[in-house]
């Protein structure tokens, strides 16, 4: 769709100032229409927010969000890659629930997400960004009006580090040249204030999803000096490497065995820079909602479809794993009346209960398919118990999590069939050095946690993966 169809269609949308009671809108009745908007990064680790407790980066915009919010410090993604991670967001299902198990692979049309559901309510709504998922005419783009993504060079010219023979490529760190304005973090964050701008007097959904700080790191002046690599810190388990893990030789391959720390100190120093930036933009969408008068009515979602390794285990970006830095991701709500601010919930809260939460929060009914939960619903049920996290279908090599407020269990199979075992004490160990699967003094912990995947497994059995693109 074009810009000029956009509008026109845009201004065919009833204004969001009055209470709805039309039947087939999925609203309670009496209840008024909040706008939404869905923050996403890509492969943001959780603990890259000064919000989170890391005192060495500032991120002043994304803490006001928690502060005027609540924050989730146990959230889960679903799901340690891109796009069926995204796609379970979008539909508040497993990937093993929608057939999208992987990065390849396209996407079910038959599907609802997000987009369809809050449309039937009479909602416009853009999708600004990076999408990494197959938007076109055959799946109507997964729903969404607007479909938009910026096409600045992501690295621009600029000075990156030496790492041609440790590091790929396409992996660039370092200065990029182009300004913010120039800089795709900045350019989506003006085509979503655009947006923002046009649909102020009509209730819209608002995806706005960073390209960083996914690879290439590649942040903009002020930030790309804004840390010194000699004063951070690495992380203890930086050195502690599964060499029985299967898959740990393509996880370190894909981000480079640095030969020195001051490789992973350099390159933790623009992962940072390009957080702040992002936090920078961030800030400009808080503001423009201020400016607008839209804070109070609308339901702002700060999260990533995943982690990033971060130099723990020294690995950086992702891989066949359930680590914390790629599994566990940042998770902030703000809805005046409903999100209090300053909150903090260490509770396990999953990526699939953003959808059902933005549904609830608008008085919308849940379809009875969703594998999610509404984070507002524990005011009257019982939080999870457990987080589970998959990555790759039966036919291949998966890696699956199961996740307890204190421990986790990861196994690893090929064809179906067991390859190894994880289990980490989260409370004692919770930088995951040192696998207790052996350890005698964990076994009914153990049990526990293999029923608890039987269980989820009997309960949501898989669909067959869907056709690669």
């Amino acid at each position: 769709m074009d810009r000029r169809e956009f509008l026109k269609r845009c201004a065919a949308v009833p204004a969001a100032g009055f209470v709805l009671s039309n039947r087939g809108l999925g609203l309670h009745r009496g209840s008024t229409r909040p706008n939404i908007v869905f923050i996403m990064s890509d492969q943001h680790n959780a603990r890259a927010l000064s919000c989170y407790g890391n005192s060495e980066i500032s991120t002043p915009n994304m803490d006001r969000l928690a502060a005027e919010g609540t924050l989730f410090e146990n959230a889960f993604c679903q799901t340690g890659q891109c796009v069926p991670s995204r796609y379970s967001i979008f539909t508040g299902r497993y990937a093993r629930s929608t057939g999208t198990y992987s990065n390849g692979q396209t996407q079910n049309p038959d599907e609802r997400t997000v987009a369809d559901i809050f449309k039937d309510a009479g909602y416009i709504s853009a999708t600004i960004g990076k999408h990494h998922m197959q938007m076109n005419e055959a799946n109507d783009n997964h729903g969404f009006d607007l479909v938009s993504s910026p096409s600045a060079d992501l690295q621009g010219a600029g000075t990156f580090l030496p790492y041609d023979e440790v590091h790929p490529g396409r992996s660039l760190v370092g200065k990029t040249a182009l300004t913010n304005d120039e800089h795709r973090q900045g350019q989506i964050v003006a085509e979503s204030i655009d947006f923002i701008r046009e649909n102020k007097n009509r209730p819209f959904v608002l995806w706005c999803s960073f390209w960083g700080p996914h690879t290439p790191i590649t942040p903009s002046a002020p930030w790309s000096t804004q840390y010194d690599p000699a004063e951070l810190t690495l992380p203890p388990n930086l050195h502690v490497i599964d060499e029985e893990m299967p898959g740990i030789d393509t996880l370190l391959t894909k981000s480079g065995t640095f030969p020195e720390d001051s490789y992973h100190s350099a390159c933790l120093a623009y992962y940072y820079g390009l957080v702040s930036q992002i936090d920078y933009n961030v800030g400009r969408v808080l503001d423009e909602l201020d400016a607008l008068g839209l804070a109070d009515n609308t339901i702002v979602v700060y999260t990533a479809d995943h982690g990033e390794m971060m130099s723990e285990h020294g690995a950086w970006t992702k891989g066949n794993t359930a680590y914390e830095p790629q599994i566990h991701i940042p998770l902030i709500i703000r809805f005046p009346g409903k999100f209090p601010g300053g909150k903090r919930i260490s509770k396990l809260v999953c990526s699939i209960d953003l959808l059902p939460t933005l549904l609830d929060a608008a008085s919308m009914e849940i379809p009875g398919n969703i594998d999610g939960k509404s984070l507002l619903a524990p005011k009257t049920q019982q939080w999870r118990k457990y987080a589970f996290s998959e990555h790759g279908s039966s036919s291949q090599k998966t890696c699956i999590m199961t996740r307890s407020q204190t421990h986790k269990y990861v196994l690893f199979r090929t064809g179906g069939e067991m390859e190894y075992e994880q289990l980490f004490d989260m409370v004692n160990d919770p930088w995951e050095m040192q696998n207790v699967i052996d350890d005698a003094g964990y076994s009914e912990v153990l049990a526990e946690l293999k029923e608890a995947l039987a269980q989820w497994e009997a309960e949501t059995p898989p669909s067959e993966p869907m056709a690669s693109k």
